[in-house]
């Protein structure tokens, strides 16, 4: 649904309560030796209530008939499943050369219309996912820091089946109705500061794509902290506000670097006081602050051909390099669904040894993509 011209919403600042104190989490060990492998409902649970070992994820996470249900995709994935036209629903991030987001299922769509039904895009065979085809990534800067990795990139959108016009948004584990964008999509990384690089689920992440760039974060389960780096409330400010760095550098830049953590988003000084900004929607105006690029240390500097080699892109490996030039956004500063409605809290990985995936129809669920807002903050 397109906005019409409508008065502007007052974009509220007030001072900020004392943050309350997150609980330590239970240990994570515990915590995923708790979950069940299976869990036997007869409708679907909040997404982030979902734990799996990596090597025990079910055919679906959601194969439920009801709201926007059941997932079109799959979560068992393979090399019975990797290939163009492969439905995965399950993805990782592990380093600045190994790593998934998510992409339309089809050609020339908008990120608004299929936010859903996404599908898991991978840097290299493995996965069991599509693969992203050479000359995809303009530029990349990946950061870790002790509670979240991060990477931002410039890139092609369209070798992920957008519209080259597409301002894009938000996906994240949330949505209004808590079923997750896409339905099902789970995250796991060995990237994590606290997991000697064994393969962990988190639920709290953020992705933002369109206007030629992306920005992904996945936040570390075991790391305690009163503040939330993956909030999911901030869908219509896109990747300046919500994963600060200097997207203007990033064209030919291909870096890897250790990082200090960013601001809360939403939250800002001014006048020596901690004031927290409420989303209006839409957003017309920019944000009353200017957001913090966080420090680096430790940068890596990378060769676009070492980070990913032909012999590491599976069935993408004939393509042509590609040549289409990407006009450079400061980023999806709008979102084309509203993708959230509350607060939600290297080296290349093996082919999986997961068994073979059965067949899913590929038709998109029934349920009706949420409210269309196209809202663009002029960035």
């Amino acid at each position: 649904m397109l906005l019409t011209a409508l008065a502007l919403a007052a974009a509220s600042a007030r001072a900020a309560a004392p943050p309350g104190i997150t609980p330590a989490p239970v240990a994570l060990e515990a915590r995923q030796s708790a979950a069940p492998s299976t869990y036997e409902t007869t409708s679907p649970l909040p997404l982030t209530d979902y734990f799996y070992p990596y090597d025990a994820q079910p055919e679906q996470v959601n194969p439920y008939p009801i709201l926007r249900g059941p997932q079109t995709g799959y979560n068992r994935c393979n090399s019975s499943t990797e290939g163009p036209d492969a439905l995965c629903q399950t993805a990782v991030f592990n380093s600045i050369e190994d790593f998934c987001f998510w992409g339309a299922p089809g050609k020339n769509q908008t990120i608004g219309d299929v936010e859903a039904e996404v599908v898991a895009f991978c840097s290299r065979t493995g996965h069991g996912a599509r693969i992203f085809p050479p000359g995809t990534f303009k530029g990349l800067q990946f950061m870790r820091t002790p509670a979240y990795i991060q990477l931002v990139g410039v890139f092609d959108q369209t070798a992920v089946g957008l519209n080259s016009a597409d301002t894009g948004g938000e996906l994240d584990p949330h949505g209004a109705d808590l079923l997750g964008n896409p339905l099902g999509g789970l995250f796991y990384s060995t990237g994590f500061a606290s997991t000697n690089g064994t393969y962990t689920q988190t639920q709290s992440w953020n992705h933002f794509l369109g206007s030629g760039i992306f920005c992904l974060k996945l936040c570390d389960p075991s790391y305690s902290t009163d503040k939330n780096y993956c909030q999911n409330i901030y869908d219509l400010i896109g990747c300046e506000y919500n994963m600060p760095a200097d997207y203007a550098a990033l064209p030919g830049q291909f870096v890897s670097c250790e990082g200090e953590l960013q601001d809360e988003v939403g939250t800002y000084v001014e006048n020596g006081q901690t004031l927290t900004w409420s989303q209006p929607d839409p957003v017309l105006t920019r944000p009353p602050w200017t957001p913090r690029v966080p420090a680096s240390s430790n940068c890596v500097t990378h060769q676009s051909s070492d980070l990913f080699p032909v012999s590491a892109l599976g069935y993408q490996s004939a393509a042509t390099t590609a040549t289409s030039s990407v006009s450079f956004s400061a980023g999806p500063g709008a979102t084309s669904a509203k993708a959230s409605s509350g607060s939600g809290s290297g080296s290349a990985a093996a082919a999986t040894s997961k068994p073979a995936s059965a067949a899913v129809r590929a038709a998109p669920a029934t349920g009706a993509v949420l409210a269309l807002a196209m809202a663009v903050l002029v960035l």
